[in-house]
């Protein structure tokens, strides 16, 4: 749940984001989409087709009603408040940009996102690496520091819960879903950084993301 805090924060930074290296993970065949946290719904229109029905779910409801005019349908308010709105087993594709790690209990979340999916459908997400070189290196490393920043971030201070690889993959199939794709987007571009990483032998080869994008499917 986002509190108000997080809600005027989203008013300045973060509704203007396209996010066009999540595009590949929504299935082609998707036809009914919901995107939990669609901000003013601008990846949403890039999934716009003629074929689709677009859904989007925002606490915020000025960004809200900006999607609403690319989205089918916009509900407004916290997922779960306005969950029971929601059609069940629906949806080919929900998707969670960003947004599981604002949630206190994201592993319940998705427990319950399991009802609104079709029986072809999939969870799309991306989730901040915690294990991100720069921030392993600057913060935790040299500096011996977990300090919450309101710029945004990994250790942005609206994230609630801080994830790995790992931990993204365990928490899926701890709650009933079968992992069709994980993979890190956003590699970290310093040469320093990527020597660093080399200079491990493998050992933080999943430190060079930024974030991980996973596809997953309820079994």
């Amino acid at each position: 749940m986002l509190d108000q805090s997080t809600l005027l924060k989203t008013e300045i930074g973060y509704f203007h984001s396209q996010r066009p290296e999540m595009l590949k993970y929504v299935p082609g065949a998707a036809l009914h989409i919901l995107e939990v946290g669609c901000s003013e719904g601008n990846f949403c229109q890039a999934l716009n087709r003629a074929d689709r029905e677009i859904w989007g779910v925002e606490i915020n409801p000025e960004a809200a009603k900006i999607a609403s005019k690319v989205c089918h349908k916009v509900l407004v308010g916290d997922f779960d408040a306005i969950f029971d709105q929601l059609p069940k087993n629906y949806f080919d594709c929900v998707i969670f940009n960003d947004v599981l790690e604002h949630l206190n209990t994201p592993w319940d979340t998705i427990k319950k996102v399991k009802l609104l999916i079709s029986p072809t459908g999939v969870l799309v997400s991306s989730i901040p690496n915690f294990r991100y070189i720069a921030n392993l290196i600057t913060e935790v490393l040299f500096e011996g520091e977990f300090r919450y920043k309101p710029e945004g971030g990994i250790l942005d201070d609206t994230h609630m819960r801080f994830f790995t690889s790992k931990s993204i993959c365990r928490m899926f199939r701890e709650q009933g879903y079968e992992i069709l794709q994980h993979e890190g987007i956003r590699p970290c571009k310093s040469w320093k950084e990527k020597l660093f990483i080399n200079l491990t032998f493998g050992l933080l080869k999943d430190a060079r993301f930024k974030q991980f994008a996973t596809v997953a499917k309820p079994i």
